[in-house]
């Protein structure tokens, strides 16, 4: 007689601990992950730093959302915790909201959320428009802001502290991003600092040849699921992201150095297309600036 290999019972005793561990696994990147909000130290080497400058903190986040799966509460906590770091300066960079009704008026009522939230914001803020607020409405979501202090750069820059200009450029995707447009008003000597939505856009910075020092960008979320690999990526982290949009591919994590730039790609607050996060929490940056070679 042929014993078998599983016992009835321990059939049921497998099924029921997949089915927990799916539960479980479920769980956490439905409920527990997105909501998990990560605060990453990054200090930024730059070569020939003003001595003004260094020490200088700035806070970044990003791809907030708001929606059917993020909602203003997160903003909100996420602008308390940016308060609470006390940084010299804040870049926003990109896709405020995300539109996924078609009731009338909702999109206005998600955008009207953003007001409050932003309005609380302590530092010098400065922000760029990402591709959700094109392909959504960007006139709404631009009217929004500037009821805020949030100082909204489309191919414009300022001088946000002496000797630091910071520039943004008009979405890569859908818009009409200038680099040269951006830089027109930086003074001598100044160090540049650049807003761009999607991350792969340094390649084009770069063979301009703009005298930009870090590009700050978000779009990609981190993959925002990030499976285990064998193989770190180019940050160290052995995890892979499946899937990556398009402009985000080549630079989809952490900090990049592409040629004589670097270019640092924040995970973002919010969830796109799926409510789902794994292995890449949300994430607020808080960078300091320090001399370097």
């Amino acid at each position: 007689m042929r014993t078998p290999l599983f016992s009835r019972r321990r059939f049921l005793q497998l099924a029921g601990g997949l089915a927990l561990s799916g539960a479980a696994g479920y769980g956490y990147s439905r409920l527990l992950e997105p909501n998990w909000v990560e605060v990453v130290e990054q200090p930024l080497a730059i070569p020939n730093l003003p001595d003004n400058l260094t020490g200088v903190r700035i806070a970044q986040f990003s791809d907030i959302h708001l929606g059917k799966y993020t909602g203003p509460e997160k903003l909100l906590d996420a602008v308390t915790r940016v308060n609470r770091l006390a940084p010299d300066l804040v870049f926003l960079t990109g896709d405020y909201v995300t539109h996924i009704s078609r009731q009338p008026g909702d999109f206005v009522r998600l955008a009207t959320e953003l007001i409050e939230p932003l309005r609380m914001l302590t530092a010098p803020t400065y922000a760029i428009l990402g591709n959700h607020d094109l392909w959504t409405d960007r006139a709404t979501v631009t009217d929004f802001l500037a009821e805020t202090p949030v100082h909204l750069l489309v191919n414009q820059g300022r001088e946000a502290l002496p000797g630091l200009f910071v520039a943004g450029v008009d979405d890569f995707w859908s818009g009409h991003p200038d680099i040269r447009a951006a830089l027109t008003d930086v003074p001598t000597s100044a160090l540049s600092l650049l807003l761009a939505h999607e991350p792969d856009f340094v390649d084009r910075v770069v063979r301009a040849d703009a005298p930009v020092a870090v590009q700050f960008s978000g779009h990609s979320h981190g993959g925002q699921v990030r499976i285990p690999s064998a193989m770190p990526d180019g940050v160290g982290l052995c995890t892979r992201a499946p899937i990556l949009p398009r402009f985000g591919e080549r630079y989809p994590i952490g900090l990049y150095r592409v040629g004589q730039m670097q270019v640092y790609t924040n995970r973002g607050l919010g969830v796109w297309p799926l409510p789902f996060r794994l292995n890449c929490r949300p994430e607020i940056t808080l960078f300091t600036l320090q001399p370097g070679v």
